[in-house]
């Protein structure tokens, strides 16, 4: 006989208390935020004489559109290639199944979890001030979160291997190197990689992102046009700028598949 499962009183207890309770946080939300809303109806009505402006192209800016592309896509592609030999490196000695030293990896971890709590725009800010606007400080900007976040996610892959492969290769008397490439990186080295091609489109992101602090690239490009409210050229570089996220959302999609395939073959 199936058996029905019934909630009880305390489960709907329970639900109706989170529910009360995500209401209140809500509202203290709205309070702490301040949110104007007899402000935001009054001034809606410009919403369409604004959205008429930008039903127009400006074909003109396209060579400094995908000049300041390619600019984005180098600094994003730079801070990738050193970020993965950096991280990598670094997560060998994180990962708590391979570490050398337990107390070294989690001195790691809670160092890079630190670098990873500060957004992508402080520590651009931060770079600023000290070498000035540029791509200097863009390349900076990309790489330092990039690092933290890569070896988050190398580590994380390393340690799903488990322990049994270690103690395995270790028992056979294995070198720390021969259990590292050739025990523990074969079997992690499909998610790495998934992580590499993930981190690629999130580096392109904040390439364009930090363009609002003056960092060279597309980003900056969106910036300025928003400043001078030119809407046409920031219909078109927001036109531009989908169309490349879109394809290496497809790209990178297609590459996670052809990882997952090659792994079951």
């Amino acid at each position: 006989m199936e058996k029905i499962s019934v909630t009880n009183k305390g489960s709907t207890r329970k639900g109706i208390g989170i529910a009360i309770s995500l209401i209140a946080v809500f509202l203290l939300a709205i309070n702490l935020v301040n949110i104007d809303f007899e402000k935001f109806f009054k001034r809606l009505p410009n919403a369409p004489e604004v959205i008429a402006r930008m039903m127009a192209i400006d074909v003109s800016i396209l060579p400094a559109v995908f000049k300041n592309i390619g600019i984005s896509l180098a600094l994003a592609f730079l801070a990738l290639v050193m970020s993965v030999m950096a991280a990598f490196i670094i997560s060998l000695f994180a990962a708590n199944n391979i570490a050398p030293n337990r107390y070294m990896a989690w001195l790691i971890k809670g160092f890079f979890a630190v670098v990873r709590a500060v957004p992508s725009l402080v520590w651009g800010l931060m770079v600023i001030a000290s070498l000035g606007f540029g791509n200097n400080a863009g390349f900076l900007a990309i790489f330092i979160p990039s690092v933290a976040y890569l070896v988050k996610m190398f580590v994380g892959s390393l340690e799903d291997v488990g322990t049994d492969i270690v103690e395995t290769m270790n028992a056979t008397g294995a070198s720390w190197w021969n259990l590292v490439f050739h025990g523990v990186l074969p079997l992690a080295i499909t998610g790495i990689a998934s992580w590499v091609a993930l981190r690629f489109e999130g580096n392109i992101e904040e390439s364009i992102s930090l363009g609002i602090i003056g960092v060279g690239g597309i980003g900056l490009l969106l910036t300025q046009s928003i400043n001078s409210y030119n809407y046409a050229q920031t219909t078109t570089i927001v036109i531009i700028i989908c169309i490349l996220l879109i394809s290496i959302e497809v790209f990178i999609t297609k590459f996670k598949q052809t990882i997952k395939h090659g792994k079951q073959a």
